[in-house]
C-alpha cells in the first residue's frame, strides 16, 4: 500500500506477510539447537558450524534467494534501497529513518517477500513522524528471533537436501519440476493454524502450509535444481500465491496448492496427484483468478510444449483417440505405481460425448476400461480396479483413479 507523505502524522501499519492468526514468536519443534547468535548448531550430538549472512544476523542457506523482480523491476537507485532494507531487516532493526518515498519502500519490501525466502520474520511495519528528530521513521516488528530464524532455515535446508537426493542425472528439467511438484502435493497439507504456514519451514519440515509456504518451498527447490523461476500473486476469492518457471525459453505457471486434491478426494485416495495447474499458460490461470502486477508485472506464459498433457501425451484431439490415450496414461501410471492418471479433451463437445457414452456403458453393465485392466495384468502382472472422476469437468479433464488389488 502506497502511503502519501502528507498523511503520515499517525502510525500506518501494512502487512508484510500474508496475515496469519496467532503468528507470534515461539521456538520451532526440531532437533536442532542454535546458539551463539545463530552461528552454530548441535544436531544429534554433533556440532556443525553455520556462518551468518553478510546482510543478516541469521543463517541464510544457499538457494534461498530467487532473482527475477530484483533484476527486472528495480532501478539502480531502488536497488540501493533494496540492499539497505535487506540489511536493516536482516539485522532485525526496529527503528530506521525513512529516507525514500514510501511507495518505493513498499515496492522493495514486496520484492523481498517474494525473493528473499529466508526472510520470513517481519510481522508488521509502521511509519511514524519523530517530533524530536523531525524525521519520518520506519518501525519494524518481528515474530521470530535471529536464533529461531537460523534454526528454521537450517532445518529447512536439511529437509531440502534430502528431497533433492532423489533428483537423478537422467532427469531433464521437466522431470525435476514434476518431482518437486509431486513431492509437495503428497507430503504437505493445507493448514490455516500453523504460525509457520507461510514459510519453507512450514512446508518442508512441519509439512503444513498455505499457498505462500507452498510457493516459497517450490521456489527454493527450483533454485537448488537450477531452474529459473519466480513467485506470482493474484486474487481468487482471496489473495493467492503460486509460481512461474522458465523452460525451453518459455514461462509456465505452476500452482501446487491448487493441484492438491480437496479434502474429500484426498481422504478417499490420499496418493492422488492432480496436474491441472502444472506447466500452464496465462489463459488457464486466468480462468479463475486475476494475476496482480505486484511487486511488478510477471513474465508472460504462452508456451505449450512443456504443458503436462502435451508432454505426457494425454491430450485427446478426437474421440477415436480416447481409449488409446487413456490406456497409455493409465499404464504409465501403473508402471510407476501411481494412484491416478489424467487425460484432457480438446473440446467440450468431445468431453460430453465420451463421458456420456461411458455412463451408458456402465448402466448396461459393461465398461470401456476392461481392456486397460487386462493390459495392466498382462504387461505388469498387476491387478487393478479402474474408475474415473469428473473432478475437473469444467476443464474437459477426466481423472482416472487406480486401485491396486
Amino acid at each position: 500500500m502506497s502511503v502519501c507523505r502528507k498523511s503520515l502524522s499517525a502510525v500506518v501499519l501494512s502487512a508484510f506477510l500474508l496475515a496469519i492468526s496467532g503468528c507470534r514468536s515461539s521456538k520451532p519443534d526440531n532437533v536442532i539447537h542454535v546458539y551463539s547468535n545463530g552461528t552454530s548448531a548441535v544436531v544429534a550430538g554433533e556440532q556443525e558450524v553455520y556462518s551468518t549472512s553478510d546482510n543478516a544476523e541469521f543463517y541464510v542457506p544457499e538457494g534461498m534467494k530467487t532473482d527475477y523482480y530484483s533484476l527486472t523491476a528495480l532501478t539502480d537507485a531502488e536497488k540501493e534501497v533494496y540492499e539497505a532494507a535487506l540489511n536493516d531487516i536482516g539485522n532485525l532493526r526496529t527503528i530506521v529513518p525513512l529516507e525514500v518515498d514510501s511507495s518505493v519502500l513498499q515496492k522493495v519490501l514486496d520484492i523481498m517477500r517474494f525473493e528473499q525466502l529466508a526472510y520470513f520474520h517481519v510481522s508488521d511495519r509502521g511509519i511514524d513522524f519523530n517530533k524530536e528528530t523531525q524525521q519520518f521513521e520506519i518501525k519494524y516488528g518481528y515474530r521470530f528471533t535471529a536464533d529461531e530464524i537460523s534454526s528454521m532455515n537450517i532445518a529447512s535446508e536439511r529437509a531440502a537436501r534430502e528431497i533433492m537426493e532423489n533428483i537423478t542425472p537422467n532427469m531433464d528439467d521437466y522431470d525435476k519440476l514434476k518431482y518437486i511438484h509431486d513431492y509437495l502435493v503428497l507430503n504437505c497439507e493445507n493448514d490455516t493454524e500453523s504460525p509457520y504456514s507461510d514459510t519453507i519451514y512450514g512446508a518442508l519440515v512441519q509439512k503444513k502450509a498455505l499457498c505462500e509456504g507452498y510457493a516459497k518451498a517450490f521456489s527454493y527447490l527450483c533454485n537448488l535444481a537450477g531452474i529459473e523461476n519466480t513467485i506470482v500473486t493474484g486474487e481468487t476469492t482471496v489473495p493467492h500465491m503460486w509460481n512461474m518457471v522458465k523452460l525451453g525459453g518459455n514461462w509456465y505457471h505452476v500452482d501446487v496448492t491448487w493441484d492438491n486434491p480437496d479434502d474429500a478426494l484426498h481422504k478417499e485416495y490420499p496418493d492422488v496427484i492432480l496436474y491441472q495447474y502444472f506447466m500452464v499458460t496465462d489463459s488457464v490461470i486466468e480462468n479463475n483468478r486475476t494475476i496482480r502486477n505486484i511487486p511488478a508485472e510477471p513474465p508472460k506464459a504462452n508456451g505449450r510444449n512443456e504443458n503436462y498433457f502435451v508432454r505426457e501425451g494425454t491430450d485427446i484431439n478426437s474421440e477415436s483417440e480416447f481409449l488409446t490415450v487413456s490406456q497409455n496414461a493409465v499404464l504409465n501410471a501403473v508402471r510407476n505405481r501411481e494412484q491416478s492418471a489424467m487425460v484432457k479433451f480438446a473440446s467440450n463437445d468431445m468431453y460430453i460425448s465420451v463421458t456420456s457414452q461411458l455412463e451408458r456403458d456402465l448402466a448396461n453393465g459393461s465398461s470401456a476400461f476392461e481392456p486397460i485392466i487386462r493390459r495392466a495384468q498382462s504387461d505388469y502382472g498387476i491387478n487393478i480396479k479402474l474408475s474415473c472422476t469428473d473432478y475437473y469437468e469444467q476443464y474437459r479433464i477426466l481423472t482416472y483413479i487406480i486401485e491396486y488389488v
